[in-house]
């Protein structure tokens, strides 16, 4: 018998042995709250569904009992205007749902706030476009402004998704400026993957999602490593507290690279909606097991060397982990 084959002779001498494990309290659960009050089920993500600002606490509270220790917020607006300057009103939805949750909440749930444009202008593109050129300024000083209107509603982190360069710079001086030097960053860095369309079509009120926004402008080259770490240097430079990389599982190369660099730098990795879809439609097609390539999924990222996952499973996941399902 081989050293191997007496370390795999039980599942309890295998768990012992593991580096690293699989818990809940590694998982994020990004929320989808809608401002028109519409509750039904994501039909570009089959098992989720839009909450309302009267019921978002529900779920809340299921995510805190397994230990789930933070959400990210997805808040859909129903009216938009062409710079998103409606997010900086006293009233906007981002602003009552972080005062909600966190008087609901307190302490017992950490609450994510993703900062873009995308979420507020017309367009819905996640920068501002001049004759098809990032204005990399204009877009930065903006997100610093509505990171501060979150903070001041009770956001703890702020995760800018814009990919501008510059954008850390700015929201980390508005929010030290205000008084909010305690917010952390969660800094998106994102290759241009087609795994983020099931997305686009939950987080618009629009027939056509995206139209005419070319992502490639504000994304990193999907094969380009030395274009994905020159981002993420800049960011880390700039103060980020977090990165996320997204997506998860197309990007575990990266997610390694990023922590052997940045070994005290804490790693995000975002499974997105194309991943989530894909689980699903094997699950359902190919007969493959559900709950197994879940966690066989989170467990590569985890491997990779994410210390936390955001998943749109992160629920059913946390229930397999502890026994529930």
């Amino acid at each position: 018998m081989t050293a191997t084959t007496r370390i795999k002779r039980s599942k309890q001498m295998i768990r012992m042995v593991r580096p690293c494990e699989l818990t809940s309290s590694d998982l994020i659960y990004p929320i989808f709250i809608r401002e028109d009050k519409k509750k039904c089920e994501i039909q570009s993500m089959k098992g989720q569904r839009y909450y309302s600002l009267d019921d978002c606490v529900d779920v809340c509270n299921e995510v805190v009992e397994l230990e789930i220790p933070a959400i990210m917020v997805f808040g859909i607006v129903k009216r938009k205007n062409d710079d998103g300057s409606v997010a900086l009103q006293k009233n906007a939805f981002h602003v009552k749902i972080f005062k909600k949750l966190k008087k609901e909440l307190g302490e017992d749930l950490l609450l994510v706030s993703n900062v873009c444009l995308c979420d507020y202008t017309l367009s819905e593109s996640c920068v501002y476009l001049e004759k098809d050129k990032v204005l990399n300024e204009k877009t930065a000083e903006m997100l610093g402004k509505i990171a501060v209107a979150h903070a001041e509603a009770g956001a703890d982190v702020v995760a800018p998704a814009a990919m501008c360069d510059g954008q850390v710079r700015h929201i980390r001086a508005a929010l030290d400026r205000e008084g909010f030097d305690d917010v952390a960053i969660m800094t998106y860095v994102k290759t241009d993957s087609c795994l983020f369309r099931p997305f686009f079509e939950a987080v618009t009120l629009a027939k056509t999602p995206r139209r005419g926004v070319d992502s490639s402008k504000f994304r990193t080259d999907i094969i380009n490593e030395k274009m994905f770490m020159q981002k993420v240097n800049l960011d880390i430079s700039e103060g980020a507290d977090i990165v996320i990389v997204k997506p998860a599982l197309t990007n575990l190369d990266h997610i390694f690279r990023v922590k052997q660099k940045y070994p005290t730098i804490p790693i995000a990795a975002y499974q997105v909606s194309g991943e989530y879809a894909m689980i699903k439609l094997l699950s359902e097609y190919a007969h493959v097991n559900e709950k197994d390539l879940l966690i066989e999924t989170l467990s590569s990222i985890k491997r990779a060397g994410a210390d936390m996952i955001l998943t749109y499973y992160a629920v059913e996941a946390a229930k397999i982990l502890q026994g529930k399902e």
